[in-house]
């Protein structure tokens, strides 16, 4: 009998995913970079926070898991289920985890119309579901600085398109 060959290598999925987490890596060196003035920095956070979304998409589909996001205006983060009714961070590292807004933005999160209460501290729920189905909870995140800007705004719908915009941009949800 010969010797059965066996093929070895990585699957197409485990590719793309880790050129995924490379392009979001990239994207976190480029917007770190260099100083702005307060309005680009606010568009850098809507596009990052964005692109967190994305990634959380993209996780809770290849994995079929669920995950969750929360903010308390301070801090925003990414949760799962820990299985005994409550939940968790998603990750302690890595992109997904638990991170402070950066200085002197404030997010405030609304859903239905109505602006979410910030969790708590100790056992934050989350009031986006981000599903393994690839729906979102429709969502409208307002990213808000002192200075009296205009926030900058990231949308998302039931099925889960991401959109980011000025406030007078687009129809509110």
């Amino acid at each position: 009998m010969s010797p059965r060959l066996r093929a070895s290598g990585f699957t197409l999925l485990e590719l793309m995913v880790v050129l995924l987490i490379i392009g979001v890596m990239t994207s976190f060196a480029v917007l770190s970079i260099g100083n702005r003035t307060l309005s680009d920095r606010q568009d850098n956070e809507a596009a990052r926070l964005q692109e967190l979304f994305r990634l959380a998409q993209d996780e809770a589909l290849f994995k079929r898991v669920e995950i969750g996001f929360f903010t308390d205006e301070q801090r925003y983060g990414f949760l799962t289920p820990d299985g005994e009714g409550g939940w968790q961070p998603y990750t302690k590292s890595g992109p997904l985890r638990v991170r402070p807004f950066s200085e002197p933005f404030r997010g405030v999160l609304f859903v239905e119309g109505q602006a979410v209460a910030p969790p708590d501290p100790e056992e934050p729920e989350p009031a986006v579901l981000i599903l393994s189905s690839g729906e979102v909870t429709p969502f409208r995140l307002e990213i808000r600085a002192p200075e009296g800007l205009e926030p900058a705004i990231i949308r998302g719908d039931a099925l889960g398109r991401l959109e980011r915009g000025a406030a007078g941009a687009g129809a509110g949800s």
